[in-house]
């Protein structure tokens, strides 16, 4: 399969040849009190359909997609024992967010012969089975990363623009803040209050829709040597989710000098301080629910093989 081997060679790219060393910020102590549980797998699935993303809001509802016209939005009700294709989705998939049961968005290409309808941004309000033509919005092929806090308020990210709506119709673009490198992923809490992830492992915030904003470093070389984040246009390699000004959750894949982890990095302070949390699952495109409890990760190495986890809070008993 084309996809298949397009995906091995990108990995094996990754893992053998050695990787440039870039600075970063140093990294103060880890948060003291970063809520104490674990990822476990809720349930792994195989799909037929091709998958450049997945995506699960609890353990029954999920939404994927993926290159060529079969690539267009399916849907499951069941926790992945059957899916629905959805005609009308656009094909060749790139990004997805699920805001609720009923409200989600896809972003795909709006140029080439991969699909029979048009791409672009688009919103189902019945759960994936019809898509809005009328908030489509033309995007050009690539990752394009989306985070919507209610069904109408939402960012994306296409042809390296940061973009803004609040009434699921019509777009601005947002100004980026200098020395921000390839987006790679994006986290919107309120109407101009949102977070910028760059591939180098720098955290933008800003409370004025990119008025003014400030930063922090994950410190990825620190932590991690020469592992570094995954490197595509094609799919996400992170996630990211703020449920406040003061915690935040990243998901992250790595790679480089021959290995490679998906890590979950949490803070309690706004991204001052990060405590890693181990995920048991291999390298993928990962999804987190709003409320940073499900993670969805769509495997790297294993084309259609999708890892459902949830963190597990450990109650003290």
């Amino acid at each position: 399969m084309k996809q298949r081997l397009v995906f091995a060679v990108i990995i094996l790219s990754v893992l053998l040849l050695p990787v440039s060393m870039v600075g970063c910020a140093s990294l103060t102590a880890s948060a003291p009190d970063v809520p104490k549980g674990e990822w476990q797998v809720a349930f792994q699935t195989k799909v037929e359909q091709p998958v450049r993303m997945a995506a699960f809001l609890d353990e029954t509802f999920g939404v994927t997609g993926g290159a060529t016209g079969a690539g267009k939005a399916h849907y499951t009700t069941d926790g992945s024992g059957t899916w629905t294709m959805a005609e009308d989705s656009g094909g060749c998939l790139y990004g997805v967010e699920i805001v609720d049961a009923q409200t989600v968005w896809v972003c795909g290409r709006m140029v080439g012969a991969s699909f029979s309808t048009p791409g672009g941004i688009r919103m189902s309000a019945d759960g994936g089975q019809t898509w809005n033509e009328q908030t489509a919005y033309k995007t050009t092929p690539g990752f394009c990363p989306l985070s919507f806090p209610d069904a109408r308020t939402g960012w994306a990210v296409t042809g390296g623009k940061l973009i803004a709506t609040t009434d699921g119709a019509t777009w601005e673009e947002v100004p980026l803040p200098d020395g921000a490198t390839k987006i790679a992923a994006i986290s919107l809490r309120a109407p101009g209050e949102g977070y910028v992830l760059d591939g180098a492992g720098n955290l933008y915030i800003t409370p004025d829709g990119g008025e003014s904003w400030s930063s922090q470093s994950l410190g990825l070389e620190e932590r991690y040597g020469e592992m570094r984040l995954m490197p595509s246009d094609e799919f996400a390699a992170a996630a990211m989710r703020f449920l406040d000004a003061n915690h935040g959750l990243v998901v992250l894949s790595l790679a480089g000098g021959g290995e490679s982890k998906i890590v979950a990095l949490r803070t309690i302070d706004g991204g001052q301080t990060w405590e890693e949390e181990a995920i048991p699952a291999e390298i993928g495109k990962p999804y987190l629910t709003h409320d940073g409890m499900l993670l969805t990760v769509a495997s790297f190495l294993n084309i259609g093989e999708i890892t459902v986890l949830r963190y597990v809070v450990d109650d003290g008993g």
